[in-house]
């Protein structure tokens, strides 16, 4: 089995990249980004420094058995336009999808995402399977209309192939290789005043096994990877250790947000303030059903990444 990734240099890419390494029946993996080759690579991954938008990819992708897109911009720094971050996550997703029908791929597994459903329907839901609502990519939120319009271009872009398109949608990834993302809700921890949300954490060895399951079986459609718990943020702040939680109205949330995010270097934008308050669960039925089970509940996972 050849493995095309995508993202190879990024947080989920880097994982799956090892784990592919220690499979017996993954000969190799091509890993593309933008950033430069990680030290102490897998032995299996050979690194090109490649973007996902540009024609050369239908060339390195050719003679690969499976591709695994995990290419996305998440945090958007102000230096970047939106026009950059929209051609990365939309045109770079149609490149890689032409190209893996040019060269005829047996399977792509796309690193999607719970946002990719509608957020204003989905708010104060609870157990939402796939049959839910996608969003129509015109919310205030940039990471779901992203994920929506790539499921959209990919599911275009393969109909009429044999190529089998399995779409992962994992809800907020954490474990030991992301102690920053818990470090900042320790050092940042706020109540939105009238608000307390829920929150589903999923580790990233349940969300790789995800992927290793589609990489060795047919499975055709979307699934969420969602643990059968979640949390209040409330409870989120107690396990992580905050030592003072202010309570802010929303607005001046998004405002002091704002202006780290566009004077100061703060990659998490405004919109993701707001994001919080969508307060929706997610149903990892029908992925239970092809064979996966999690291995860790949510304050589980929060707890991993201490």
């Amino acid at each position: 089995m050849r493995i095309f990734l995508t993202g190879a240099n990024g947080y989920l890419g880097s994982l799956l990249a090892e784990q592919f390494d220690r499979m017996p029946e993954v000969e190799s993996i091509t890993g593309i980004g933008l950033r430069p080759a990680r030290p102490n690579v897998p032995a299996k991954l050979k690194f090109q420094h490649l973007d996902i938008r540009t024609p050369e990819i239908a060339t390195a992708m050719a003679d690969h058995d499976v591709v695994v897109h995990t290419a996305c911009v998440v945090l958007w720094p102000a230096t970047m336009t939106a026009a950059h971050r929209d051609s990365v996550n939309y045109e770079g997703t149609r490149r890689v999808a032409e190209a893996a029908r040019k060269n005829r791929v047996q399977r792509f597994i796309h690193a999607s995402s719970m946002a990719v459903y509608d957020p204003v329907r989905a708010r104060g839901q609870s157990n939402v399977t796939e049959e839910f609502p996608l969003g129509d990519g015109r919310s205030s939120y940039y990471y779901w209309n992203a994920k929506a319009e790539a499921e959209r271009i990919l599911t275009e872009t393969l109909r009429g192939t044999d190529t089998f398109l399995t779409m992962l949608r994992p809800i907020y990834i954490i474990g030991p290789r992301n102690r920053k993302t818990a470090e900042n809700y320790r050092n940042d921890a706020v109540n939105l005043r009238g608000y307390d949300p829920r929150r589903q954490f999923i580790h990233e060895d349940d969300v790789v096994s995800a992927f290793v399951l589609a990489l060795q079986k047919d499975m055709p459609g979307s699934f969420n990877v969602t643990p059968d718990d979640c949390l209040r943020m409330s409870a989120v702040w107690n396990i992580v250790g905050a030592k003072s939680v202010r309570t802010v109205p929303l607005s001046i949330a998004k405002l002091v947000t704002w202006v780290r995010w566009r004077f100061m270097g703060f990659r998490l934008h405004p919109c993701w303030i707001a994001d919080m308050l969508v307060d929706f669960t997610g149903s990892s039925a029908k992925l239970k059903a092809a064979g996966w089970t999690p291995r860790y509940n949510s304050e589980q996972a929060l707890r991993s990444a201490l």
